[in-house]
């Protein structure tokens, strides 16, 4: 099996070092880590990477940095099966890669990480399709959320891919980025996240349930 690891980092370069080194010993060998740089951060970047434990590629977007969906997107287009996509605050048990991968579904979460990391095979992208840019354009709210109503409805009607969640020893450290955030940074983070709820209730007509007003 091939085996990679997708990451997209912005800031958290310390944390992309963890994630890195948390591979070493995988009882399931990685092929290759890609990163994207969202950052910019040559000199952070460069240290993050000094000490893996496994090959890498970075990937510098041309244009400035991609949101969330968009480097999800630029990971299905352009790595192959079997891929593993993750936030760059994830730490990895040493058969993690191995359970998760187990699973013949065509969507799999790592238990109670959601989409900070997630295994999204081919299958998966005929059904359902890639992730909606336009909900979070450059950065990145609810276009998981977007992709589960595309799913199943959120729940609420038979799935349209397989999917499955797998208890596998994966840690999340969550909100990390946000907790070394300026205070003008908190607030630019509340606005582009009313930006993207209010794409995300006026796609799938739920702007009574978040007061979203036209």
């Amino acid at each position: 099996m091939t085996l990679n690891i997708c990451v997209p980092v912005l800031k958290r370069y310390d944390l992309l070092k963890r994630m890195l080194e948390s591979l070493r010993g995988s009882t399931l060998p990685v092929s290759c880590v890609y990163i994207i740089d969202n950052g910019g951060d040559g000199k952070a970047l460069g240290d993050a990477v000094s000490t893996t434990p496994v090959r890498y590629r970075i990937h510098v977007p041309p244009d400035g940095p991609y949101g969330v969906a968009e480097s999800w997107n630029w990971f299905l287009i352009n790595v192959d099966e079997e891929r593993v996509i993750v936030n760059d605050d994830i730490l990895f048990a040493k058969n993690s890669l191995e359970k998760l991968t187990a699973s013949n579904a065509d969507l799999i979460w790592a238990k109670d990480c959601g989409f900070s990391c997630f295994v999204l095979r081919d299958a998966c992208v005929e059904k359902i399709g890639f992730f909606d840019e336009a909900i979070s354009p450059g950065y990145g709210y609810y276009e998981d959320e977007d992709y589960l109503q595309r799913l199943d409805g959120r729940g609420t009607r038979p799935r349209s891919a397989d999917a499955d969640e797998v208890e596998c020893g994966v840690q999340h450290l969550r909100s990390q980025t946000l907790a070394v955030a300026s205070p003008k940074e908190l607030a630019d983070h509340h606005r582009r996240f009313k930006i993207a709820q209010r794409n995300y209730a006026r796609k799938w007509g739920l702007e009574r349930e978040f007061e979203v007003h036209a």
